[in-house]
């Protein structure tokens, strides 16, 4: 349980953290802070499912850890750019992580 209560304090210091620069910033700021903030509920959500299927027996599985790592990246760099420099230009969005989200076993 002290994860379900260190992941809201964690959102919280990111929330107080980005707010001042996506409110700054502009509209288009502000949505990428917004699907951030989404990006963190679907971690917690693919982390449940993930705990959830883990002892699923299937031959064919679907690979979480590859999704949970494709989620934090995409969080990750989002909430850099929105930590960044003003005058960097970001021509394309963060590329995605090349892992199958398929297993075999």
């Amino acid at each position: 349980m002290p994860t379900r209560i260190a992941r809201p304090l964690r959102a919280c210091a990111l929330i107080a953290l980005l707010a001042p620069a996506s409110s700054v910033a502009g509209p288009q700021q502000a949505e990428i802070h917004a699907l951030v903030q989404e990006l963190d509920y679907l971690i917690e959500y693919a982390e449940g499912l993930a705990r959830k299927y883990a002892d699923d027996t299937a031959p064919v599985r679907f690979n979480y850890p590859a999704l949970l790592e494709q989620l934090r990246m995409t969080r990750m760099r989002s909430a850099a750019y929105l930590n960044e420099v003003r005058t960097v230009v970001h021509p394309a969005p963060p590329a995605p992580v090349a892992t199958s989200l398929t297993r075999r076993r």
